[in-house]
């Protein structure tokens, strides 16, 4: 049977995002009020180590954490999206294959929670999802820049 030299190898990181997506899909699943339950758990130890730092601690909210929630797990999506697509190594790391991923997956999370028990599928939860992946994206491909450069200079390739 021929190969099919178009079609790029599935690698170790493909695997890790399918985990990771179901990971996030699962999250979506959950009834609003565990979500809830969750948030709100988190909530009051964010606001006691505040606390005990003798920060201000008042103005952080359940709905803050929710999004600062949002937006950090698809920040690990665009982390693992720009490793898994080997953009790194080419310094292109938006490239078609995983800017499908980080736009999909938002659409699909959202629409999966249309269906579930008091939670409500948002637009500006899409948007917010996809600026975590491309933020996550750039601070990935940024920590692998910096990590190459230090190696070559180790190695007495560059500057």
């Amino acid at each position: 049977m021929p190969e099919n030299r178009n079609r790029p190898a599935l690698n170790r990181w493909h695997v890790v995002i399918l985990v990771y997506v179901c990971f996030i899909y699962g999250n979506s699943l959950t009834p609003a009020s565990i979500s809830s339950q969750e948030s709100g758990f988190l909530l009051e130890k964010v606001r006691a180590a505040m606390e005990s730092l003798g920060w201000e601690y008042l103005w952080l909210t359940e709905h803050i954490i929710r999004k600062t929630a949002h937006f950090a797990e698809y920040a690990v999506l665009g982390g693992l999206t720009a490793r898994a697509y080997g953009g790194l190594e080419r310094n292109r790391i938006f490239n078609r294959d995983g800017l499908m991923l980080i736009f999909m997956v938002p659409f699909v999370d959202e629409t999966i929670q249309l269906f579930v028990a008091g939670r409500s599928g948002q637009i500006s939860d899409v948007w917010l999802d996809i600026s975590g992946a491309v933020v996550g994206m750039a601070i990935t491909a940024g920590v692998v820049c910096c990590l190459g450069k230090k190696g070559q200079v180790r190695r007495g390739g560059g500057a």
